[in-house]
């Protein structure tokens, strides 16, 4: 069955932090992203297509590494020019990538700040109206010493969740997203003076997540049969979408027993755990049960259930809530909620600048378009819960109506592991720049390598000669391999047509089309190509296109030893055919190397027009008799230096 394209289509591509470049995951992220991107605008129009991204300026990560830097004397800039020098460093890192964002905005910076602040108001009004957010007075952590409360990354810890690997846990948050209580936080301890911080209480907005489990859950069930997803999204989702529980260890059977619980709940012990669990109905009531057996202090565990999303804080870096009630007054959002509605500040912004009369709902609220936001997996809670049941309570209505925000397509795909081990630029375990590895490889290779990653369900390893030369002494570069398919096998070819014209035919094009098979071989893998882009499965067109374009070459080494002018002349047509179908398919991997060939071939950007895929390049370019004069050894995909 055909698959109906979209009219209009946003992609995302998270958004990094505002205290650091990117590593070898984040550009991964914006890759896979701007394939997809590429590809769409030359699939529907580029007109059609809007990409964005940018700094996520605000939060206490950012904040605290400021302060530190600050204190330490190692810096002299306000915190705002602190960002804006890591926005430079992001966005420089993206266009030596060939990232085609349509703008790389920073939440709070110039000219984006203003639109955010405005977005972030219309999100905040529209929930409270709708009856979806609620004002709870919590506990937070308090810094004793310094008589501060404490925010995110101002507390260290261990996560509390039931089986978590997190490296560390935050305040309310662990590094791999867990939302839990912060009194449940394990052993805390103040970033800020080292001590141990007390408790005060502090009201808040809260979103009603948890009341969303139920559609959620089957939301999640029409995503797992998308034909696109990737199935691990779903199990993660899953994960959450389940009853708030307690776990107590069997040991602690006669202090539980002796607790009068104010809540009702449903009692099972688990003989492989040798566990008690205790099932709720509500976050409220497990709330209320956790802190009866904090109380009388019997040590538990809890597990991933959806609880209410954070929407205010009081750090006084971050987008300030408008001021509708007294509570409001000196409350700015928490960081999470406002970076999964920042890309509709960006295009709000971007509309602004165009001046072409369109506005952001034009774009993110229609049923004819679509949302399609790239993320690693660690943010599938934020992004594949938290969002979508945000776009419901702004709507007002579970019922989908036409004007409304749609619901985004998350694509979220597994860590980048290297040499085996999760690497990141927040963790133990440092993960390369993105600028570091342009120092080993092209920009070309390196898309050709991520996109060759099957990260759809399974972690993938980066194993590089650059990074561990001891690992690779009697082998290739596995991170250039896929890049083969450029240097290599597809520049023969076209090397192999342009050379054979000057030299046989006076650089004159022969006058002959291709055949009906190869025509056919043509239309059939743009057909494969579009099916395995529309479902994400890039990896598989790195296979698809190896395949195509090594048969090409087998067929000129033997067909070209012909002694037959004829047969030489039909060698070309066909080949010129497959090269013309080859930098359709090419451009969105490698956009540089396809418009060098397109030069030489004397072709424009038409070529990359979906629409002529029918066509052969006689029919695109009847004026085109000869092709630009090709210099000997002359490389249109290049090798990094240090290869050479």
């Amino acid at each position: 069955m055909e698959r109906k394209l979209p009219k209009k289509v946003v992609i995302t591509a998270g958004m990094p932090n505002g205290n650091k470049g990117l590593h070898l995951g984040h550009i991964g992220l914006f890759i896979w992203a701007d394939f997809y991107a590429r590809f769409m605008r030359d699939r529907i129009g580029a007109e059609n297509v809007l990409f964005f991204s940018g700094t996520d300026g605000f939060g206490s990560s950012t904040d605290e590494k400021y302060r530190k830097l600050k204190e330490a004397g190692e810096i002299d800039s306000t915190l705002s020019e602190y960002v804006k020098h890591f926005h430079d460093i992001q966005e420089n890192t993206l266009k030596d990538y060939n990232i085609s964002v349509t703008r790389f905005y920073a939440s709070c910076l110039e000219p984006a700040f203003p639109n955010h602040k405005e977005i972030s108001a219309y999100f905040f009004e529209k929930m409270l109206k709708n009856g979806k957010m609620q004002k709870k007075s919590t506990q937070q952590f308090y810094d004793e010493k310094l008589k501060l409360v404490l925010n995110g990354r101002q507390v260290e810890g261990k996560c509390p969740i039931e089986g978590c690997k997190s490296e560390v846990g935050y305040a309310d948050e662990c590094s791999l997203g867990h939302q839990y209580n912060p009194c449940d936080l394990i052993e805390p301890k103040s970033t800020l003076s080292g001590t141990t911080p007390s408790f005060r209480d502090i009201t808040n907005y809260y979103f009603s997540l948890d009341e969303y489990r139920e559609i959620l859950n089957n939301m999640a069930n029409e995503i797992k049969e998308r034909p696109n997803t990737h199935k691990f999204l779903v199990k993660e989702m899953k994960d959450y979408l389940v009853r708030p529980a307690i776990y107590v260890a069997k040991e602690q059977k006669d202090s539980l027993e002796k607790i009068s619980f104010t809540t009702n709940f449903e009692k099972r012990y688990d003989e492989k755990k040798e566990r008690f669990e205790l099932l709720f109905n509500s976050i409220i009531d497990r709330d209320k049960a956790c802190d009866l057996l904090r109380d009388n202090g019997i040590h538990y565990t809890t597990n991933k259930a959806l609880a209410p999303l954070r929407i205010t804080g009081n750090s006084p870096w971050g987008v300030p809530v408008p001021q509708i009630e007294p509570e409001t007054k000196d409350l700015t959002f928490y960081v999470w909620p406002e970076s999964l509605w920042a890309p509709i500040s960006f295009t709000k912004t971007y509309l602004n600048e165009a001046n072409d009369g369109q506005v952001w709902q034009d774009w993110w609220c229609s049923p004819e378009n679509e949302i399609t936001q790239f993320i690693g997996e660690d943010n599938i809670y934020f992004y594949a819960l938290a969002e979508p049941a945000m776009f419901m309570a702004v709507n007002g209505d579970e019922k989908q109506n036409d004007d409304d925000l749609q619901m985004p397509n998350i694509i979220a795909n597994k860590h980048i592991l290297l040499n085996g081990l999760k690497a990141s630029s927040s963790g133990a375990f440092k993960a390369p720049m993105a600028d570091d590895l342009l120092k080993y490889y092209t920009a070309e290779q390196l898309r050709c390598h991520y996109l060759g990653m099957n990260v759809n369900n399974t972690a993938y390893n980066f194993k590089s000669k650059a990074f561990f030369p001891d690992d690779f002494q009697n082998t290739g570069d596995p991170v250039v391999a896929q890049g083969n398919l450029l240097t290599n096998i597809f520049n023969r070819i076209v090397r192999s047509v342009l050379y054979s014209i000057q030299t046989l035919f006076n650089g004159e094009i022969p006058e002959l089309l291709p055949t009906d098979e190869v025509i056919q071989e043509a239309n059939d893998i743009v057909k494969k190509y579009e099916e395995k882009a529309l479902d994400f499965k890039f990896n598989e067109i790195i296979i698809l296109l190896d395949e195509y374009f090594r048969k090409a070459n087998q067929d000129w080494s033997v067909r070209s030893k012909s002694q037959d002018q004829e047969v030489k002349k039909q060698l070309i047509a066909d080949t010129i055919h497959i090269i013309k179908t080859g930098l359709l398919l090419i451009h969105p991997i490698a956009p540089k190397g396809a418009d060098l060939v397109a030069e030489y071939l004397k072709a424009d950007e038409k070529l990359y027009n979906w629409n002529n895929v029918s066509k052969t390049f006689a029919e695109m370019y009847p004026s085109v008799k000869s092709f630009k004069f090709l210099e000997p050894k002359f490389d249109f995909f290049k090798k990094h230096p240090s290869q050479l």
